[in-house]
């Protein structure tokens, strides 16, 4: 099992995200220049809600070539727990999932059993930032669109999610960002966002 500590901010504008990455807190902490990653990502729920139930999350994600199923739980604060596989397909990685530990009511669905229910489109800019000897975190810059319900919302926002040391310190950056920027936090996952849209009237 992993455990996933991420802050986000919303941002809602192109130019200031823009703004933000190329800014000298930002410039002066990373480890390698901005990869572009594509990703098509799409959610999936049982009949039943079993899994809006229990507030779990599982989606299959196409990130450029490569294809990855990723289970998550609730946690405390900013952490979650988070497992992942990488596969094109739910019946193949179900199982893997329940077996690196997520929760084994995955092992006994079947596949068809799940449907897609929302989903979002988006280009992940990002980069390692060091922010001490001992911690670093992934920069997020995520700019697309989420889907559901036959809707569509802009997503423009920007994450920060630990990649070792202390969640403490990679929280205060992303709030120094926040003060800096007047940035709001976005307490809303991009799943929870879009299956809004999806349950709208």
């Amino acid at each position: 099992m992993g455990k996933e500590t991420e802050y986000k901010l919303e941002v809602g504008d192109l130019q200031l995200l823009d703004c933000i990455l190329c800014s000298e807190p930002v410039a002066s902490r990373m480890q390698a220049p901005f990869i572009y990653i594509r990703m098509q990502t799409t959610y999936y729920d049982t009949e039943d809600g079993l899994l809006e139930k229990n507030r779990w999350m599982l989606r299959l994600r196409t990130e450029n070539e490569r294809s990855v199923v990723t289970m998550k739980t609730p946690g405390e604060g900013h952490t979650r727990s988070e497992w992942e596989v990488e596969s094109e397909y739910l019946d193949e990685a179900l199982p893997k999932l329940a077996a690196l530990g997520a929760p084994q009511e995955l092992a006994s669905l079947q596949p068809d059993a799940l449907a897609p229910i929302c989903g979002a489109s988006f280009t992940r800019i990002t980069a390692e930032l060091r922010l001490s000897e001992n911690t670093s975190c992934m920069i997020c810059g995520d700019v697309g669109d989420l889907t559901g319900g036959g809707r569509t919302a802009l997503l423009c926002e920007l994450e920060l999610e630990l990649k070792g040391g202390s969640a403490e310190a990679m929280l205060a950056f992303a709030r120094r960002l926040a003060d800096k920027y007047g940035l709001s936090e976005e307490q809303r996952s991009k799943f929870a966002r879009a299956r809004a849209l999806a349950a709208a009237r």
